[in-house]
C-alpha cells in the first residue's frame, strides 16, 4: 500500500461535490436519533443509496427483516463493533452488499466504521475489485484493522487537521483516512465491475 501519509500532502477535495458537501447532512441524520426502528432503517438505506451510483433493493427474508437490521444497527452504535455474522446480515438485507452495508454502518457510527467500496479495494490491493473480493466481510473487517494501526501512527493528528481543512468540516478519523484512498484510487488501471461500487 502507498504511504498514505504522503499521499494526503497531494489531496485534493472538491468542496463542490455532491458527496462532500451531503456527507454532514447525512452524518446529521443519523445522530439526531438516539435508537433506530425499522422505519429508520428504511430511510437510512434510501438516503445512503441515494449517495451511491447504485440502486437500492431490501432483501428482507422471514428471518431477518427492518426491523431485525434496527437491533442490529443499535448493537453497532452502543457497543462499537458487530461480528462477521451480523455485519453479514446487514448486507444481505441492504442490496445483499458489503459495501453497502458499510456506508450505512458509518453514517451511525463515523468513529468506527469505515466506508468500503471498490475504490478503496483497489487501492489498497492494486487488483481488479471484483464484486466477490469486495462483497467480503473478512477483507472488510481486514481494513478497519488497518484503519485503527493507521490512526495510532504519530503522524496521523496532522493528517487529519489537513483532511479537516481540506474537506471543510471535521470527519471521523476512519472517514480521513478513507478519503485520501478513495481519492488517490487508481482508476484507470484495473476496471471495476459495472455498477458495483
Amino acid at each position: 500500500m502507498r504511504d498514505i501519509f504522503e499521499l494526503e500532502k497531494h489531496t485534493q477535495i472538491d468542496r463542490s461535490q455532491s458527496y462532500i458537501r451531503s456527507y454532514p447532512h447525512l452524518i446529521s441524520w443519523f445522530s439526531e436519533r438516539e435508537r433506530l426502528a425499522g422505519a429508520d432503517v428504511t430511510c437510512a438505506a434510501h438516503m445512503v443509496y441515494g449517495w451511491m451510483p447504485t440502486i437500492l433493493e431490501l432483501h428482507a427474508t422471514d428471518g431477518f427483516g427492518v426491523d431485525d437490521a434496527a437491533v442490529l444497527l443499535n448493537t453497532a452504535r452502543s457497543e462499537g463493533r458487530l461480528n462477521d455474522q451480523a455485519i453479514t446480515q446487514l448486507a444481505g438485507l441492504v442490496n445483499r452488499s458489503v459495501v453497502g452495508a458499510s456506508k450505512l454502518l458509518h453514517f451511525l457510527c463515523p468513529d468506527t466504521f469505515a466506508i468500503w467500496d471498490s475504490r478503496i479495494y483497489r487501492f489498497l490491493y492494486q487488483k481488479a475489485p471484483h464484486q466477490y473480493r469486495v462483497n467480503n466481510v473478512r477483507e472488510y473487517q481486514g481494513y478497519l484493522e488497518l484503519l485503527r494501526n493507521l490512526h495510532r501512527d504519530a503522524r496521523f493528528p496532522a493528517f487529519h487537521a489537513s483532511i479537516n481543512e481540506k474537506m471543510g468540516y471535521p470527519v471521523s478519523a476512519l472517514r480521513a483516512l478513507e478519503i485520501v484512498m478513495f481519492q488517490h484510487a487508481v482508476l484507470s488501471e484495473v476496471p471495476a465491475d459495472p455498477g458495483y461500487v
